[in-house]
């Protein structure tokens, strides 16, 4: 009896143990696993790439988040990506627009898993910038001409060089990597060939590792618009000509004016211009030689243009012609035009009146002292 009852209790202990071993077999069975990795440093510009393995099934998706991890968290980035049947995975984060500091990658849990201890979902990675180690000294836009113009200064890299990459438009490599000299003072030039306007990635890299991009923008050239130009309309000048001297001057009157009258004289003497105004001031133009053409520029605005002209030495004599350009007609005037009546010389008159007088005092004063 008593050896009954102790092999029912072995049974009933051995109902208990398997009882547990399968409950905890059953956790095994919901339990997977799951693992992250990823450079602890990463130089901004250049990409982050996350690497991952799971024995989740295939067809479950997990999220890749990349957040900024300072004083507090904040979330940047987040990528899904379905797990296939190899169970390993690629995310990649661009980290050209993001600022230097201290970044987490991790992979939130997933409805209905449970991770093992042994998983790594979260990830520290430092986004570094040295872009502020380099100042550009040329345009960062520029006009399409054939090359581009690349030129700055890194104080860090005197006298040593700086390795130089420039991908074009199309994602294409047009210069490098190419290492470039850089001065004692750190500076560096170069002409990039360019074909075609868009934006340059210019990337610069140097013995501690990749410092930054710089974009530059080359523009199309403008068209070239071709304005029509209409051919200036040649003045014909019309003549006119006369005996002048400094007693006797030539008197001229221009007619038929639309807008400016360009009158010129004759060369040969030193000819002085005399002209009413529109107030009807004299002005007089002397700004040439003997050997020049005397001229002047009168807004007439189709008014009659009167014209006074004799030479500026009183011993010269001769032909004066005036050429007239912007009138109809250009003539001799047939009297002293009324603008220079007042200044007109007075008509000399013969000389013998005068002798007469000087002989009748003479007489007189002979005939007082004779008495």
């Amino acid at each position: 009896m008593e050896h009954a009852r102790q092999r029912s209790q072995e049974r009933f202990r051995m109902l208990i143990f398997m009882t547990v071993l399968m409950l905890l077999l059953a956790g095994v069975a919901t339990a997977y696993e799951l693992s992250i990795s990823a450079p602890t440093t990463v130089q901004k510009g250049m990409p982050l790439v996350i690497n991952g393995t799971s024995n989740l099934h295939a067809g479950i998706s997990v999220d890749v988040v990349l957040s900024r991890s300072e004083y507090t968290s904040e979330e940047v980035a987040r990528q899904t990506v379905t797990l296939q049947g190899t169970k390993e995975f690629t995310v990649v984060f661009d980290t050209k627009d993001l600022a230097k500091g201290q970044y987490k990658v991790e992979v939130p849990g997933v409805s209905g898993y449970t991770f093992l201890g042994d998983s790594t979902t979260i990830r520290v990675v430092q986004i570094i910038d040295r872009s502020d180690e380099v100042t550009i000294k040329s345009l960062r836009t520029q006009e399409m001409d054939g090359s581009l113009d690349l030129r700055g200064i890194i104080p860090t890299q005197r006298s040593t060089g700086v390795q130089v990459q420039v991908i074009g438009p199309g994602n294409e490599v047009v210069f490098g990597p190419e290492y470039i000299a850089t001065m004692s003072d750190g500076s560096f030039s170069r002409e990039i060939q360019v074909d075609a306007p868009g934006t340059y990635e210019v990337s610069f890299t140097d013995s501690k590792g990749y410092i930054g991009t710089f974009p530059f923008v080359v523009t199309a050239p403008p068209e070239q618009t071709t304005i029509p130009t209409t051919p200036a309309v040649a003045l014909m000048a019309i003549t006119a000509t006369s005996q002048s001297s400094t007693d006797y001057p030539a008197y001229f009157v221009v007619t038929g004016t639309t807008g400016e009258v360009k009158v010129s004289t004759s060369s040969g003497i030193d000819w002085i211009i005399e002209y009413p105004d529109v107030h009807g001031t004299i002005q007089k133009v002397n700004n040439k030689g003997q050997l020049d053409s005397e001229e002047v520029i009168i807004p007439a605005g189709g008014a009659t243009i009167y014209l006074k002209v004799y030479p500026y030495r009183f011993s010269d004599k001769g032909e004066v012609t005036i050429f007239a350009e912007g009138a109809e007609k250009v003539g001799i005037a047939s009297e002293i035009p009324p603008a220079f009546a007042a200044t007109a010389s007075p008509t000399p008159k013969s000389p013998f009146p005068v002798v007469l007088v000087l002989v009748a005092v003479l007489a007189i004063g002979l005939r007082r002292a004779l008495r």
